[in-house]
């Protein structure tokens, strides 16, 4: 039996199976990529800002990462009870980022710049992607504890419900980073912080 469930945040799977095991998430990451081509050092603000896809609440952001987790469970059932014995967990991570295309000719200063803030971009972007890799752990974990049920049915509701509450949780963590950091900034992802 095999039931889905779509949400922004994942795609919930849910297989039956058995044998006990508690494994790492496997992590599938995916780049996408904007090109923009400043002349000058003094240009990357204004390329970014112009070039990127990337809108919410109608302001402009440089990076984005989406995240999503799937879950499978594996059960053992007989005559008394269901219980999980297996759970696999899986991320799928996709950054949105800017690039200067490798055959756009600019100064070497300006390369140099944008690759330093394309740096500390990512690094505030990776602190989201662990938000979906910390779920993907604590499903994993907490699927594995739910014990016993009268029958699969209600273990595998039970499980749909578990799953979504800790995304939840986690999708709440990136809201909260973003505000504690104001997107970044705080932790000195600005361009004029690299243009000294």
């Amino acid at each position: 039996m095999e039931s889905k469930f779509v949400t922004a945040y994942l795609i919930s799977l849910f297989l039956l199976i058995c044998s006990p095991v508690l494994a790492e998430p496997t992590i599938a990451t995916k780049y996408n990529f904007y090109s923009i081509y400043p002349q000058k050092k003094q240009d990357l603000e204004a390329e970014m800002t112009k070039r990127s896809p990337i809108i919410y609440q109608g302001k402009k952001f440089k990076g984005y990462t989406k995240w999503y987790v799937q879950w499978r469970i594996r059960w053992y059932e007989n005559q008394d009870n269901c219980k999980i014995t297996q759970v696999k967990t899986a991320l799928t991570v996709t950054y949105t980022l800017p690039q200067i295309p490798k055959e756009y000719e600019t100064t070497r200063e300006t390369r140099s710049i944008f690759n330093n803030f394309y740096a500390a971009l990512f690094k505030h972007e990776q602190n989201h992607r662990d938000s979906g890799l910390y779920a993907a752990r604590d499903i994993e974990k907490a699927l594995l504890n739910l014990g016993s049920f009268p029958n699969c049915q209600k273990l595998e509701l039970a499980a749909n419900q578990k799953g979504h509450q800790i995304l939840q949780q986690y999708v709440q963590r990136d809201i909260d980073y973003d505000k504690r950091t104001d997107h970044g900034m705080l932790e000195g992802v600005m361009i004029n912080n690299f243009l000294k």
